[in-house]
């Protein structure tokens, strides 16, 4: 804790000094790095230290994504500095943030005022070009990393107006750290196939690649042929793994596969088979934002909340508890959600829940008609 509060001090004193920090913006982004110099093509390993510097609580997406549509995402400005100055770039770096390897866990974070939530992100990193057409040699070297994290959500006014919360929404911009991008020195390489079980080519397989501790590599999307790739890696164990990534239940399939002198290139197919589901972890929750009130609209707290759904094979059951605010996120799968709430010297209360398909969050507010305090 006190390494992080000295790291809030220096990040927002550098802030105050460069002018960049909005002061209205209650949320604040620091980040820091696993390692100052990286060989590609391994990525550089962030943690994002989001700060609540407002009077109120916010509620926070958990996951940064590339490109999401609702919900959070984060973009990362990447650029050389020294020797390799702008105008000898003909090909801006190139950066983007890996997404997630098995099927994504969406979920809302409720960040109290003066309190910090830290997420890790994994960012592939390409260095930049001299030369004609983008061609030209690769600038290793120095380079700036900064990242902008982002929120937005189409309902977002319906639920805050509903629910009485800060849903955050906008965008804030973190400090700037430096990293040394060093030239690839290993000469393995994977190539293979993803296929769908009658042994066509899926071209919209998200294909990642991760080391023997589980640790990201790379990330590719299968091209129109189904083909994946990874160079430069040095000998050992890899897993490769491959997802549909727009699909709502778990799509996943992983192979093993081990680099060596004798064996430098490795080829594999990764065939996508159809599964049944039978348990709920392998179905696509989506964060839902309950807040639980008295007839007089005051909120409740010390109370309990219990969500049931069911499609026949498969029965989920989620719990929690609210805050002294009467407010509580669960992850639900879409659908008919009946929600029970248990208070202190009160009988249970059934309630539903219908959560809307798609991206996104969904708010419900319940009254308890009990008059326990």
């Amino acid at each position: 804790m006190r390494l992080l509060a000295l790291l809030w001090t220096i990040a927002l004193v550098a802030s105050a000094i460069a002018g960049a920090a909005s002061e209205t913006e209650p949320l604040k982004l620091l980040i820091s790095v696993e390692q100052q110099a990286i060989t590609a093509p391994y990525p550089a390993r962030l943690t994002l230290h989001l700060y609540n510097a407002g009077p109120q609580p916010l509620w926070l997406y958990r996951r940064a994504r590339g490109q999401a549509t609702e919900g959070s995402s984060a973009e990362a400005r990447f650029e050389p500095i020294g020797a390799a100055g702008p105008t000898e770039i003909t090909t801006p770096a190139q950066s983007k943030l890996f997404e997630s390897v098995g099927l994504p866990r969406p979920r809302l974070v409720r960040v109290a005022s003066g309190e910090d939530y830290t997420e890790k992100a994994t960012l592939e990193i390409n260095p930049a070009r001299r030369g004609a057409n983008g061609k030209g040699t690769p600038v290793w070297g120095r380079y700036r990393l900064s990242v902008i994290y982002r929120a937005k959500y189409s309902n977002a006014n319906e639920i805050q107006k509903l629910l009485d919360v800060i849903l955050w929404q906008g965008e804030v911009t973190s400090n700037t750290v430096e990293l040394e991008l060093q030239p690839p020195s290993a000469e393995g390489s994977i190539a293979g196939t993803v296929l769908d079980v009658q042994g066509r080519a899926l071209s919209d397989a998200l294909v990642t690649l991760s080391d023997q501790e589980d640790r990201l590599v790379n990330q590719v999307l299968a091209n129109l042929e189904g083909r994946f790739s990874f160079a430069h890696l040095p000998f050992g164990d890899y897993w490769v793994t491959a997802r549909r990534p727009e699909a709502t239940e778990d799509t996943v399939v992983f192979r093993h596969l081990r680099l060596a002198p004798t064996e430098p290139a490795g080829t594999l197919e990764l065939i996508m088979l159809p599964r049944e589901i039978y348990e709920p972890q392998y179905l696509l929750h989506k964060p839902v934002l309950f807040r639980v009130v008295d007839g007089a609209g005051r909120p409740v707290d010390r109370t309990s909340l219990e969500a049931v759904w069911s499609n026949g094979p498969v029965l989920d059951n989620v719990k929690g508890k609210v805050f002294e605010d009467g407010t509580v996120a669960l992850e639900l799968i879409p659908g008919r959600n009946f929600v029970t709430l248990k208070r202190p010297g009160c009988p249970k209360e059934d309630h539903r829940a219908d959560v809307a398909p798609g991206g996104g969050i969904d708010g419900f507010k319940l009254t308890s008609e009990c008059a326990a305090r």
